[in-house]
């Protein structure tokens, strides 16, 4: 019987180290997530003023040229 124990206490040890382990996992998933959220605001905002001026040129460019 006590033979038996010293494999719960050692399963129970093992889970918990991962338990730690995805703990840690989990924190730098989530710091990746951050990152990207950041990293794609900021390339949002660049496309966006990309499209405003080529939206720029193009209606400019008509006005010039006088076509449509």
């Amino acid at each position: 019987m006590e033979k038996k124990s010293c494999n719960c206490v050692a399963k129970i040890k093992d889970l918990k180290k991962e338990i730690d382990r995805l703990a840690e996992e989990n924190s730098n998933i989530l710091t990746i997530s951050a990152d990207h959220k950041k990293i794609n605001g900021e390339l949002q905002v660049k496309l966006t003023e990309a499209q405003n001026k080529i939206k720029d040129f193009e209606e400019n460019y008509i006005k010039i040229d006088g076509k449509k």
